[in-house]
């Protein structure tokens, strides 16, 4: 996973062929922008999704630390692999890990090779996660959930640039009522190194057009950090 990214994490809430149509569609919009697009799906839609090749990054949304052998009803490192994930989502504020774990698991994780996304609520979360070393940390302040997070993200910045110092190459994702093209743009102009949607794309009124119209604000606010970084 590289930056520019964009995220959409539709939990629960689509389908098979819901998915599949909003797979291809994200998928061909990243590659004609020039974004990395994650699709963190069900566990069970893995596979399906991960097997359209449509070019999107298909992440788990769970996983445990346990290593191959006899337990039962456990999401190992290896399956998610095997069924064609290239990563997971840690840590989600609906599926919280406490600290030994979630290092348990991110280190399981990059055993077998699949990328990890953390999820951090707080800044001093978020940099305590940095230093596990995943691919990203997403930064999604909870009263920011599920909300219309129009105001001034004044933290983006500072934060991405300290979490930076901890560790160059784990990437800052910034999220959290990200309800608009406008939000996404304005969290990559501040210097974020990906973003992402839920409920800004799926109850959008034609979501598969949202998510093309949020990929391209992410690469927007992306090309005009790097505008004015030259100014």
């Amino acid at each position: 996973m590289t930056a520019p990214f964009f995220e959409i994490g539709p939990k629960n809430l689509l389908r098979r062929p819901e998915l599949e149509e909003l797979a291809r569609a994200a998928g061909e919009a990243g590659r004609e922008l020039g974004v990395a697009v994650v699709i963190t799906v069900p566990n069970v839609m893995v596979a399906p999704i991960a097997e359209l090749d449509t070019g999107v990054l298909v992440f788990g949304q769970s996983m445990d630390p346990d290593r191959l052998g006899a337990s039962f009803g456990r999401v190992t490192a290896e399956g998610l692999l095997d069924a064609g994930a290239v990563g997971v989502m840690l840590n989600h504020d609906a599926d919280p890990l406490d600290a030994a774990t979630l290092a348990a698991t991110v280190d399981r994780a990059h055993e077998t090779g699949l990328e990890t996304i953390v999820c951090a609520g707080t800044e001093s979360a978020a940099l305590a996660f940095t230093a596990l070393a995943p691919s990203a940390v997403l930064i999604e302040p909870p009263d920011l959930i599920g909300t219309i997070g129009g105001a001034e993200r004044d933290w983006v910045r500072p934060l991405t640039e300290e979490m930076h110092r901890v560790d160059a190459h784990v990437l800052a994702m910034h999220a959290g009522g990200v309800s608009s093209p406008i939000v996404a743009r304005g969290i990559m102009a501040a210097g974020a190194d990906g973003t992402g949607s839920t409920s800004g794309v799926l109850t959008a009124q034609d979501p598969l057009v949202a998510a093309v119209h949020f990929i391209a604000a992410a690469r927007a606010g992306w090309d005009d950090a790097r505008s004015n970084a030259r100014l």
